[in-house]
């Protein structure tokens, strides 16, 4: 097996890779072909670079001169690049604006001796993908390249959802969804009625955006969008600040005061967490929406108001009303038409994208690429604080990675337990019935045996196996 030696300039010692034999050039991706970018004018460099990469499968274009290599570039040519940041009379900084430019798509790996190491971190800061030092091995070529590739399809991948969730206008809604495009599309073709609106999710799902949405396409989107969360007001003071008091009312008020009913006249009100109102304040709210008229507490007149209510709750609303802490009636009133938010992890396609959207967001438009390792961790964890949860881990990773990709480690403790022990994925009953009488039948001798410790008899068990395809 030939070796290679790569030796650059600035680069402290040599440096061997062996290349493989022709029985073992074997390429480990799939068709097509991808096609790589070489530029480097060390003519030692180029040659045995441009080797190894052909020896991994890769479709390569080297170039001596950057020049040539810019008057090569046109949009989706090339998969990767790699270009060497010290060039005459153009330098690699020159080589990725003009990547940048002509070809955004395409990731660019800087290579660089050891002493122009401040160098690649500003390109990478100027988007480069990463950084390769010299003198490198063939397996930290390999690695770079593997890495840079995923990064390039999935950045492909999340242009193609971007482009999905821009075709229908949801605001700032991210997703390719079905069941939840399907929600906001019933949210956009109610927005115009007058009918009164019950989001439920959990929390982290984006139910003050959805009321939002409805407020946006309203006639009433002139007008005010007045929010409250119940669950964040004393239960002293919710009357108070959904109606309003007068002087004098109740110890510290010392001026009368308009309630949110009041503020939002002629807009919404966004009632954020029903289902944490006091029952006792639930009839005065049933009788303002019914009445469309508020009384202020202390005051015995009262004050005509027009406001479209949209409410929401983290809880299911027919377990509340059975366990007396939301009154049927009220809820009926709320739920003129009812939207379900699904939780992130019912929607695992959608994490890519809305990673891609926060990273850009932290990252003031250059987002750090993410390793493969990370992105299977943040894709496979269940993300039990929903949207709000991937925000925050994602602005957290994008901080400690700094001007590198994003690792492993720089994901929270709960999300790298989630990749070294992924939760058993949840079944149906029929999945789950096949799979204890499959462990009853192969530890017990026969049929008569299974059935009675199944409890069942024998006929019976031979239609549910024929029906679960049970060997």
């Amino acid at each position: 097996m030939a070796r290679v030696v790569l030796r650059g300039r600035g680069a402290r010692r040599a440096s061997t890779f062996p290349l493989p034999s022709a029985a073992h050039r074997t390429r480990p991706i799939a068709q097509p072909v991808p096609r790589v970018l070489l530029v480097d004018d060390e003519p030692h460099i180029l040659k045995t670079t441009t080797l190894g990469l052909r020896t991994m499968g890769y479709d390569v274009d080297s170039f001596a001169h950057p020049q040539d290599a810019l008057e090569s570039l046109a949009p989706a040519r090339y998969d990767l690049a790699f270009v060497d940041l010290m060039m005459q009379p153009i330098d690699g900084l020159q080589v990725l604006d003009a990547l940048r430019e002509r070809s955004p798509e395409t990731p660019v790996v800087i290579v660089t001796a050891h002493g122009s190491i401040r160098g690649a971190v500003e390109a990478v800061q100027r988007g480069a993908f990463h950084y390769l030092p010299k003198p490198f091995e063939l397996d930290e070529l390999r690695l770079i390249a593997e890495r840079a590739l995923e990064h390039g399809r999935m950045r492909r991948e999340i242009d193609r959802l971007r482009a999905l969730a821009a075709s229908a206008d949801f605001g700032p809604f991210l997703t390719q969804d079905d069941d939840l495009r399907e929600t906001l599309a019933l949210a956009v073709q109610v927005a115009d009625s007058q009918l009164p609106i019950l989001i439920t999710g959990e929390s982290g799902t984006g139910k003050e955006l959805v009321a939002s949405l409805v407020h946006e396409r309203s006639p009433r989107a002139d007008r005010p969008f007045v929010r409250v969360n119940c669950a964040a007001l004393p239960e002293n003071l919710i009357e108070s600040e959904l109606f309003g008091h007068v002087r004098g009312a109740f110890t510290g008020a010392v001026k009368d005061r308009q309630g949110r009913f009041e503020l939002a006249d002629g807009g919404t009100l966004f009632l954020d967490e029903v289902g944490e109102i006091p029952p006792s304040v639930q009839v005065k709210l049933l009788r303002a929406l019914q009445e469309k008229e508020v009384e202020r507490v202390g005051e015995g007149r009262t004050r005509t108001v027009d406001v479209r209510v949209v409410a929401a709750t983290n809880r299911d609303p027919e377990e509340a009303m059975r366990e007396g802490t939301m009154r049927d009636d009220l809820y009926y009133r709320l739920n003129g038409v009812r939207l379900r938010l699904p939780p992130l992890r019912e929607r695992p396609g959608d994490v890519p994208l809305l990673v891609a959207h926060v990273a850009e967001r932290v990252a003031d438009g250059s987002p750090p690429a993410f390793s493969a390792e990370a992105t299977h961790a943040l894709r496979a964890y269940r993300w039990p604080g929903n949207v709000r949860e991937l925000e925050n881990v994602v602005e957290r990773a994008v901080i400690l990675a700094g001007d590198g990709p994003v690792e492993v480690r720089h994901l929270p403790e709960e999300l790298r337990d989630a990749t070294e022990h992924p939760e058993e994925p949840l079944a149906t009953l029929a999945e789950l019935e096949r799979r204890h009488i499959h462990r009853v039948l192969a530890a017990t001798r026969d049929y008569e045996e299974a059935a009675r410790t199944l409890g069942i008899d024998p006929a019976t068990l031979w239609r549910k196996r024929k029906r679960l395809g049970i060997d």
